[in-house]
């Protein structure tokens, strides 16, 4: 069995994260914020939480329903493809097993970035126009604060789902003691569910929702006087057209 240091393996985590935050800046950080915040709320409140995966449960019906109903040439491509049997029974998520909610984390933290890369596109990966956004020095330093409270939260609610003390039905999270491998040293007797930190990351993750709004979006009025949204650079950010610097 290996064991790692609790306590080490944090610091290096928010040390990678808060890394990440200085070349992202602020604003792409603060949206994933504003999801693992999410999730830390209903790490508080199972009953909200065993809303949310009844609510997930009945999209994933509705879809199952969906692509059972086409053609069968078209299901058995997709069952060949996807490994799955769209004529079985429904998959549906268990909000009380922690492995849902690790999966759930995953496509998140991924939506996060897609999100932040598509509405607010990089030097790398510029949209049409061609504009990117590249993070001044006041972008990083935040993005570092906000990255560092990103890492946190994940580890965080990472070690949430494993225990599985909050989940629905008061689960034993992934833990089993007959497959666990790696064993974790220094721990603290208390998570973030056992305080009153959510609630402040929930004030916390408003305000950077509407810091974050209200540095991207803005009302203008057009030739016609109409009244009409635009976008403009967030604070610490510099808009640059990557075809005229091309051509230079």
């Amino acid at each position: 069995m290996v064991e790692i240091n609790w306590t080490a393996l944090v610091i290096l985590l928010i040390g990678l994260f808060a890394l990440a935050g200085y070349y992202k800046g602020w604003w792409k950080e603060a949206i994933t914020t504003v999801f693992l915040t999410f999730l830390v709320l209903l790490s508080q409140v199972p009953t909200l939480a065993q809303i949310f995966i009844n609510t997930l449960n009945f999209i994933i019906s509705l879809i199952w329903r969906a692509l059972s109903a086409l053609s069968l040439d078209l299901v058995s491509a997709l069952e060949t493809s996807l490994g799955l049997d769209i004529n079985g029974e429904t998959p549906q998520l268990d909000a009380g097993d922690g492995h849902t909610w690790i999966i759930i984390l995953i496509i998140f933290l991924s939506l996060a970035i897609l999100i932040g890369r598509h509405s607010l596109p990089g030097w790398s990966r510029p949209t049409y126009p061609y504009e990117g956004y590249v993070a001044t020095q006041q972008a990083a330093m935040y993005g570092v604060l906000l990255g560092g409270i990103n890492g946190w939260l994940i580890i965080s609610l990472v070690r949430v789902y494993l225990t599985g003390s909050t989940l629905p039905g008061g689960s034993s999270g992934t833990a089993s003691a007959d497959r666990v491998i790696v064993q974790a040293t220094d721990v603290p007797l208390t998570s973030i569910a056992d305080s009153f930190l959510p609630w402040l990351f929930a004030g916390l993750a408003i305000l950077v929702l509407i810091a974050a709004i209200n540095n991207r979006v803005v009302y203008v009025k057009d030739k016609e006087g109409y009244r009409k949204i635009d976008y403009k650079p967030p604070l610490g950010y510099t808009k640059q057209d990557i075809t005229l610097a091309k051509d230079k």
